[in-house]
């Protein structure tokens, strides 16, 4: 079973941009969904460059998301038994 929590919400006014890349680099490793105006994607957090996230999703393919299209970033993690 999983517990979501959600750890980001930002409206990407432009002086956010900074504070969400930061944030981002401190979930590097995590499973975590990150949701656009588009769509979630979910996978781990395997980098973030200047303007850009890199997911993998299952199955190894990853995922590059630009961190100006990012509305919403979910931390998933395993509920403790």
């Amino acid at each position: 079973m999983e517990r979501m929590k959600s750890v980001l919400y930002t409206d990407l006014i432009l002086g956010h941009f900074r504070s969400l890349k930061e944030a981002l680099k401190g979930l590097v490793n995590r499973n975590i969904i990150i949701t656009t105006h588009f769509s979630g994607v979910t996978g781990q957090l395997i980098k973030v460059k200047d303007d850009y996230a890199v997911l993998r999703e299952t199955g190894d393919s990853l995922v590059y998301i630009p961190i100006r299209s990012i509305e919403l970033v979910t931390l998933v993690e395993e509920e403790e038994i």
